[in-house]
């Protein structure tokens, strides 16, 4: 994200002061969406601060946000630990943009030019641009060099954010970070989009974890879903470990390997969160979803990638032979628990052995599923059908 000259920023804070003109050529254009927003809601540009809930408004706030506060703590610490000794405030609001938890050195905190506390209203309406509630605005990350904020009291400061998003779309909160110096910014920027992934993958896996029991209290469920509450847990310790080793490295300018754990984790969040998508899908009610324009071939692909640990436990060898790009319009749900059925029971059927998958097109019809059976030595002494999944009645 390119940033905009100084002079260029005041300039445009100059005339706004002095007109009420939101200039389009002075300031880069997520700032310029915000100031029009902050200027529509009436924001002062002269505000030395942010206005606060009480005390026990804030209490009672934070009592209803236990669970994003504590998924975040984690990862807030992790980058907190990554600004090493500059000044720094790791900061997380709720949806509203009212501010939750800060964590950063005593003096950004308590000092005189301090960063705005739990409770502070940090809104556009409210406080102009600022890395909370532009991000919230924006739905994006931003970022907000000095006087790109709206008021003067946040001037001091450079400011990214991001919303987090609950595992429906919808906003949880946002996560900040704020520095006195953009090059610590910019240093801080990659553990912050990967902490603030990682916040959303904890959030995701209460939700899906949450989902999953209820499935198994219902009645029998499969083996492999209920071995997948071990994958959310296994799968949010190894992202922490790596953003912590990440933090450790850069607090001590070691770039190149924070990058590296970086990346890696990143992989990892992205992983996760395919395969939540699709258990969520496997697991919940078998209301029908609309139809709509699907990857058949990604979706066997993914598929195969979740019951992997399925079939390491079964000790089940996954071949791939043809598997042929398909485009079909259809439920994905239920496509999905088809195919998921058709694969499962593949795995349990040749213990030991191995499944070789298939999919390709087929006249009249769509695509074809084709699973062939090689079960391990001694299992059975005749050999299985292949399994047979097709995709009828779908436009290709």
């Amino acid at each position: 994200m390119a940033t905009a000259s100084p002079h260029a920023v005041l300039e445009a804070g100059r005339l706004y002061r002095s007109t009420g003109a939101v200039s389009t050529s002075l300031l880069r254009p997520h700032v310029f969406r915000s100031w029009e927003r902050s200027h529509l809601g009436k924001a002062d540009p002269k505000r030395p601060r942010a206005e606060a809930l009480g005390s026990l408004e804030t209490d009672r706030l934070r009592g209803r946000h236990e669970a994003l506060i504590r998924a975040a703590q984690p990862y807030m610490r992790a980058l907190s630990r990554a600004s090493g000794g500059e000044r720094h405030a790791a900061m997380l609001g709720d949806a509203r943009a009212v501010v939750l938890d800060v964590l950063g050195d005593e003096q950004t905190l308590h000092g005189p030019e301090r960063v705005p506390g739990p409770g502070a209203l940090l809104d556009e309406a409210a406080c102009g641009a600022n890395g909370i509630g532009t991000a919230l605005a924006d739905g994006q990350y931003v970022e907000l060099v000095g006087p790109e904020h709206f008021i003067e009291g946040f001037h001091p400061f450079t400011c990214q954010g991001m919303p987090l998003r609950d595992g429906t779309d919808a906003f949880a909160g946002v996560l900040s970070v704020s520095v006195r110096r953009p090059e610590v910014g910019l240093r801080l920027r990659e553990i912050m989009l990967c902490a603030g992934h990682a916040i959303e993958m904890e959030l995701l896996a209460v939700r899906l974890e949450g989902d999953l029991r209820r499935v198994l209290t219902q009645g029998p469920a499969p083996e492999a879903i209920e071995r997948l509450l071990g994958d959310v847990l296994e799968a949010q310790a190894t992202v922490r470990v790596r953003l912590e080793l990440a933090a450790e490295q850069l607090s001590r300018s070691r770039l190149t390997h924070a990058r590296e754990l970086l990346a890696l984790a990143s992989r990892v969040l992205e992983r996760f969160r395919r395969h939540a998508a699709l258990w969520r899908g496997l697991a919940l009610d078998d209301e029908p979803a609309a139809p709509r324009r699907l990857e058949l071939d990604v979706m066997v692909r993914e598929l195969l990638e979740m019951l992997e640990v399925e079939a390491s436990v079964r000790r089940v060898e996954l071949v791939l032979r043809d598997i042929e790009p398909i485009e079909v319009e259809a439920d994905p749900r239920a496509l999905s628990r088809g195919l998921f059925r058709c694969l499962l029971g593949a795995i349990q059927a040749a213990p030991g052995g191995a499944i070789h998958v298939k999919l390709f097109r087929t006249p009249g019809t769509c695509a074809e599923l084709q699973v062939v059976l090689a079960p391990g030595a001694g299992t059975t002494r005749e050999k299985p059908t292949p399994l047979r999944f097709v995709v009828g009645n779908a436009k290709c």
